[in-house]
């Protein structure tokens, strides 16, 4: 698994990972203090008793690409509008069902969605093909 890593790499990685357990545990005990200074002062807190949630990344994962090959969101639209059929889809049911945030499909629809002609706006933020 590590054999394509150099030794250097690694080094600066464990470095890096006990900086952050070292973080992590700092953090921890500002949660405490601040959780310790709310009971005192009877201020309720999320957190009864517990420290801050910490997420920990895996280690040796590169960060993901949030960029799409060109055309993916186009062939999902069209690929779902398909599947709504004659009566169409609204921008809200297309976000649930392509994990897309609206935001983007009203942007969509309203520049690239407008120059394809197929798709027909058939009433506020529903979309049908033709």
């Amino acid at each position: 698994m590590f054999t394509n890593i150099p030794s250097a790499v690694l080094r600066q990685l464990v470095k890096l990972s006990e900086r952050k357990e070292a973080l992590m545990t700092q953090i921890q005990e500002i949660d405490r203090r601040m959780v310790r200074l709310q009971s005192r002062f009877g201020v309720p807190s999320l957190s009864t008793g517990r420290g801050a949630p910490i997420t920990v990344a895996r280690a040796g994962r590169e960060a993901r690409s949030r960029h799409t090959k060109r055309g993916a969101l186009k062939e999902k639209i069209v690929r779902a509008l398909r599947t709504a059929g004659h009566k169409g889809a609204t921008i809200r049911e297309l976000s649930k069902k392509l994990g897309v945030p609206s935001a983007n499909l009203y942007v969509w629809f309203n520049g690239t969605g407008r120059n394809i002609s197929g798709i027909k706006k058939t009433g506020v933020a529903k979309y049908r093909l033709k």
